[in-house]
C-alpha cells in the first residue's frame, strides 16, 4: 500500500473480565498494525481494568467512563478519544480474524468511492468452531449502494463488522445518544449517502453466551427491527411492498424465536402480523398450525 491508514478501535466494554483478553489478542494478532485501540469502560465491577493494565502495548488505551449504560454513548466516546482516518468497532466478548483489518483496509484503496465496508463472521460458543454463519457466501465480494440490501435480508447489520471512513462523520450526524437504537440507524445512515463493500469471507467471531447481548437482548432486536423498518418507510427512503416484505421476514422470524423460548402467545401474534403483512401467504398460518400442534402434543404427555 501506498500509506498505511491508522485504524481507530472502539471497544466498549462493561465486566467482560472472562473474554475481554481473547478480544484484544485478535487486535494484537492482526497482520495490519498500524491501528489504535480505546477500551472504554462503562463501570465495571470484576477486574478488567487488572487485565488491561498488564498489557504492554502503547497502542492499548483503557479508558474509565465510569457507569453510562448507553452503549452508543460509549462508542461517541471512544470516536472522540481518537485520530485514525477509519474507524471500526469490537465487542469485547468477540473475535476478529488475524486478516480483518488488512483486507478492510485495502478495500478503500481498491474502491475510493467506498465510504464504509462491512465483513461476514459466524456465531460461536466455542472458539474455531462456527455455529451459524451470517452469510450463504463465504467468499467474494459485493460493491454497491446496499441500503436496500439491509431490508432484503441480504446484508446483516453488525457493529463489529463495520469500518468507515472518519470523513462519512463530516455527512452523517454522530450517533444519537438519546434514540435507542441509533446502532442500526447510523449504518442505515451511512448506506444511504455512500456505497460500501461487503466483504462475504467470515471475518468476525461472535460469541454467544449466556450474559451475552444478542441473547439477553434478543426480544430488543426484534423491536429495533420494526423500529427501523417504520422510520425508514415514514422517511420515504423505504418503498411500501419493501417494508411489507421486510416485516414479513421479521414477525415470521421472531415468531419463531417466541416459540423458542415457549412463549406461545406472542409466537402467534407475530405470525398473524407477519400474515396482515401478506394476506395471501400461507407461511403465518402453517407456522401457526405446526406449533399449536407441538403445544397440544407437549401437553397430553404433560
Amino acid at each position: 500500500m501506498e500509506m498505511e491508514p491508522k485504524v481507530s478501535i472502539i471497544m466498549p466494554t462493561w465486566n467482560r473480565a472472562a473474554f475481554i483478553m481473547d478480544a484484544v489478542d485478535s487486535v494484537t494478532g492482526q497482520t495490519y498494525q498500524n491501528w489504535e485501540l480505546i477500551i472504554v469502560d462503562d463501570g465495571s465491577t470484576d477486574n478488567t481494568e487488572a487485565i488491561i493494565s498488564q498489557i504492554k502495548d502503547s497502542r492499548v488505551q483503557f479508558y474509565k467512563a465510569g457507569k453510562i449504560g448507553i452503549g452508543i454513548r460509549l462508542k461517541n466516546i471512544g470516536i472522540e478519544r481518537s485520530c485514525g482516518e477509519l474507524i471500526a468497532f469490537i465487542d469485547s466478548d468477540d473475535m476478529w480474524a488475524p486478516s480483518k483489518l488488512e483486507k478492510q483496509v485495502r478495500i478503500f484503496y481498491d474502491y475510493p468511492d467506498a465510504g464504509f465496508s462491512i465483513t461476514g463472521g459466524y456465531n460461536f460458543r466455542i472458539p474455531g468452531e462456527p455455529l451459524e454463519y451470517f452469510y450463504k457466501e463465504r467468499e467474494g465480494i459485493k460493491y454497491d449502494n446496499i441500503f436496500f440490501s439491509f431490508f432484503r435480508s441480504e446484508a446483516a447489520v453488525l457493529p463489529q463488522t463495520l469500518m468507515f471512513r472518519r470523513s462519512c462523520m463530516t455527512v452523517i450526524q454522530k450517533f444519537s445518544e438519546s434514540a435507542p437504537f441509533s446502532d442500526v440507524e447510523f449504518i442505515l445512515g451511512l448506506a444511504l449517502e455512500f456505497k460500501a463493500v461487503i466483504l462475504y469471507e467470515p471475518l468476525l467471531y461472535r460469541r454467544l453466551h449466556d450474559t451475552g447481548y444478542s441473547i439477553m437482548n434478543w426480544e430488543k432486536g426484534y423491536y429495533e427491527g420494526i423500529h427501523v423498518i417504520r422510520l425508514f418507510r415514514h422517511k420515504g427512503k423505504l418503498p411500501a411492498k419493501m417494508a411489507r416484505d421486510a416485516l414479513f421476514r421479521l414477525y415470521i422470524h421472531s415468531g419463531e424465536e417466541f416459540a423458542n423460548f415457549k412463549k406461545p402467545g406472542k409466537a402467534i401474534s407475530n405470525f398473524l402480523k407477519a400474515w396482515m403483512n401478506k394476506p395471501f401467504s400461507i407461511i403465518p398460518a402453517k407456522k401457526t398450525g405446526k406449533l399449536i400442534l407441538r403445544y397440544f402434543k407437549s401437553s397430553r404427555v404433560d
